[in-house]
């Protein structure tokens, strides 16, 4: 049996992607809401940095994408670790293999 390591992602561009070596990188927002044990409703963003290896892609990203357009990435999530000052650091990428910028058109996205 295959494994499938698949992350989907759909938010807005925090600010516009930054260019390092040939690839991109992206700060996306989700956002979430849900009613407390209060009856209260809350919101929440999380932000999510997305990695753009592919260079044409990456290229694409960096003059077609602004700050707050609607995105959507198939991402897959890469586990590394480096060695900084003799100790160990472990990271965790989001890598996109799929990314777009989604045309909303005049619907209210706020649904």
């Amino acid at each position: 049996m295959r494994s499938t390591n698949l992350f989907i992602l759909r938010g807005r561009v925090g600010q516009a992607p930054k260019a390092f070596n040939k690839a991109a990188k992206i700060n996306v927002a989700t956002d979430r809401a849900w009613t407390d044990a209060k009856g209260e409703r809350r919101e929440e963003t999380d932000w999510v940095t997305v990695t753009i290896l592919n260079e044409k892609a990456a290229q694409w990203a960096i003059a077609n994408i602004a700050k707050g357009d609607p995105v959507y990435a198939e991402c897959r999530i890469a586990d590394g670790s480096y060695k900084k000052d003799g100790e160990t650091v472990y990271t965790t990428d989001i890598i996109a293999n799929v990314f777009h910028k989604l045309d909303l058109g005049s619907r209210d996205d706020a649904a």
